[in-house]
């Protein structure tokens, strides 16, 4: 074999390495280019918002993971319906997601018609939960939750109680409360946290279940008076102010915060990104940033999520029909 021989054999060699290495060996190496551009994450709700500002402050940190923006869209609307519906219509490529969080899992129960599966929507990462607030109009003759029950009791049907909105899990909340308690309360639905409490703080109304934050601030004012959040443990963010639980054994309502990508999303993005969001969640300042806002941190697998919203599904629905809950 001749010297030109042995050059020319290293030179096709190298060639066929070198196609080796370009050319993609799995469906993982083939979404090793993801993502190429700008990643878009919806939230179901307005600007300004408990679950926009925990969209924020995850894309603001998921952005230099990603090594492309986050932008976030608002696309409120039905309860996050019509955010969840445009997720489960957009291509399955990773540029599209959606921050969620349980509403779109009572969507499914209370309105006659919705554009989308909650199941084939594709599970990427738990974030962490959301716990509600029980407040009272500071004049109201009850200082604990038990002495709310008490006085409920007493008056079946007298009093009214506001909520955010029909179906939201605020709204559940109140209803699950009434039941467990064995109370009656008239409820009032308003467009939003903000209205509900501007009435309860003037005494148009002398009950209302909301988010922790707003009824929080308005709580250190001496404006309303808080008896307790609705989830299973004491929220990080009011540490002094007693759960539900503690007089109600076993009761625990909160909104679960999940991120979902469209049906049939290749495993190796949602791998991607899930990877990411843990990252993200186990930040300190994230951990804090979510506390402010009454938030919990809690991160899952795509698996552990997709049976927890099964979960989530079931419970849920049995609390609407068991309240005859309803939206055309």
């Amino acid at each position: 074999m001749s010297i030109e021989d042995i050059k020319l054999g290293r030179r096709l060699a190298l060639s066929a390495l070198a196609l080796g290495l370009a050319a993609p060996r799995s469906g993982f190496a083939q979404a090793g280019a993801y993502p190429s551009r700008a990643i878009k994450l919806m939230v179901g709700y307005p600007p300004g918002g408990g679950a926009d500002i925990l969209a924020r402050i995850v894309a603001n940190k998921l952005s230099p993971l990603m090594g492309q923006p986050v932008v976030v869209e608002n696309r409120p609307g039905a309860g996050s319906t019509i955010a969840a519906a445009s997720l489960a219509s957009a291509p399955a490529d990773g540029y599209t997601l959606l921050l969620a969080e349980s509403g779109i899992l009572v969507g499914t129960a209370i309105y006659d018609k919705v554009a989308y599966d909650p199941i084939t929507l594709a599970p990427i990462a738990a974030l962490g939960d959301l716990p509600y607030s029980l407040v009272v109009n500071p004049a109201f003759p009850a200082k604990t939750t038990r002495e709310l029950i008490d006085v409920l009791k007493a008056n079946p049907g007298k009093y009214s109680y506001a909520s955010p909105g029909v179906g939201n899990i605020a709204h559940l909340s109140a209803e699950m409360f009434q039941k467990e308690a064995g109370v009656q309360i008239v409820h009032v639905p308003y467009k939003g946290g903000t209205p509900a409490l501007a009435d309860l703080v003037s005494g148009q109304i002398p009950i209302c279940f909301v988010s922790l934050p707003p009824a929080l601030a308005l709580a250190r004012s001496g404006k309303l008076r808080l008896l307790a959040v609705t989830s299973a443990k004491r929220s990080p963010a009011a540490p002094d102010t007693p759960t539900i639980s503690e007089t109600l054994p076993g009761f625990n309502s909160v909104a679960s915060i999940f991120v979902l990508a469209p049906p049939g999303t290749p495993a190796a993005i949602v791998d991607r990104v899930n990877a990411a969001l843990r990252d993200v969640m186990a930040m300190p300042d994230v951990t804090a940033d979510f506390v402010a806002q009454g938030a919990t941190v809690e991160t899952s697998s795509p698996q552990q999520l997709s049976a927890l919203i099964r979960q989530e599904l079931a419970s849920w629905n049995s609390i609407v029909k068991s309240a005859n809950i309803r939206m055309e």
